[in-house]
């Protein structure tokens, strides 16, 4: 190989790899922008404040969240309550999971602890059962009430129910069928 063939592949290296580069930007970007709908939805479907959010916007560069209102302007995000920053979070991951595509398994620890009854009712109607095809909720029994459970009953979101005992003296945890009532 001359030089010259050495020179010109070298530069066309470089310009492939340039291209890459800016094919991997455009890309991301519209993932990005794919799951800020996705997140946007998400979010929008859960709230019961319908006019609180328009539009959910991930900062490209370091991929945090921004929430704007509908005249465009920013949402502080101490403007939100706990439990919709808690459902932000779930919007988010579920924005995530459908943007992804794949059929994943979705577990949620406490999963109604900082929620008012209307946003309460609107994860049991709305999230959990389609959040996924498996979803593991892992509650007290004061978290998932008996009216909760018979909602998700009626909506066939329950396929098993187990309830954990901790006996001290043993030291141990058993698994048992069953809810705490039932």
């Amino acid at each position: 190989m001359t030089i010259r063939n050495s020179q010109h592949v070298i530069a066309s290296i470089a310009k492939a790899q340039a291209t890459l580069k800016l094919f991997k930007e455009k890309l991301t970007l519209k993932k990005l922008n794919k799951l800020e709908i996705e997140i946007t939805d998400c979010f929008r479907y859960l709230l019961h404040k319908t006019d609180l959010v328009h539009r959910v916007a991930i900062h490209t560069q370091t991929f945090s969240l921004s929430i704007y209102d509908p005249e465009g302007k920013p949402v502080p995000k101490h403007r939100l309550s706990a439990g919709e920053k808690q459902l932000l979070a779930i919007a988010f991951l579920w924005g995530l999971a459908r943007v992804s595509g794949r059929q994943l398994p979705v577990a949620i620890d406490t999963p109604l602890g900082r929620l008012d009854s209307s946003h309460r009712n609107n994860l049991v109607e709305r999230y959990f059962p389609s959040a996924s095809h498996q979803v593991i909720l892992l509650s007290t029994d004061t978290e998932i009430r008996k009216v909760e459970y018979e909602k998700l009953q009626e909506l066939e979101a329950i396929a098993h129910s187990y309830l954990l005992k901790y006996d001290s003296a043993k030291h141990q945890t058993t698994v048992e069928k069953g809810y705490f009532w039932e």
